[in-house]
């Protein structure tokens, strides 16, 4: 595992800047990311990040909800880049392109498929639509 962190700017930067028009100040981040891609070099990307990564793209730079989560989703895929639950993170962001659903709720789903607990304590209805019970709360 990856013993230094990477944090969100400097992934929205690599997703938002073109090599040609890059402020000098952010050049490097293409190499950094191509040296990720190969492995390297190896970064721990938390799963906070990534999906504050989402949430700035998505929000701040009006990128559309899929194309978001498939920038990200190659991103995770690289060789260099480490995370606690990559597998889930993975599916968590291929819903996302595909399905209509927010963050949390294809986070849940993706982890709770992957963990078998068929199930969540919630009142939402999506979730339920999508396979999971909602447990009851009492």
């Amino acid at each position: 595992m990856a013993d230094i962190p990477i944090d969100t700017n400097v992934i929205v930067r690599y997703l938002t800047e073109t090599v040609e028009d890059s402020d000098c100040r952010y050049k490097g981040v293409f190499r950094f990311f191509e040296k990720l891609e190969t492995g390297s070099l190896k970064v721990f990307l938390p799963d906070l990040v990534l999906f504050q990564a989402y949430f700035v793209l998505t929000s701040f730079y009006n990128v559309p909800r899929a194309e978001a989560a498939e920038k990200l989703r190659r991103i995770v895929n690289f060789t260099g880049v480490d995370m606690l639950e990559k597998e889930i993170v993975t599916a968590c962001l291929k819903r996302l392109e595909e399905q209509n659903l927010d963050l949390v709720d294809c986070y849940l789903l993706s982890w709770s498929e992957n963990n078998g607990s068929g199930g969540v304590y919630s009142y939402d209805k999506d979730l339920e639509k999508n396979g999971l019970n909602l447990f009851p709360i009492k």
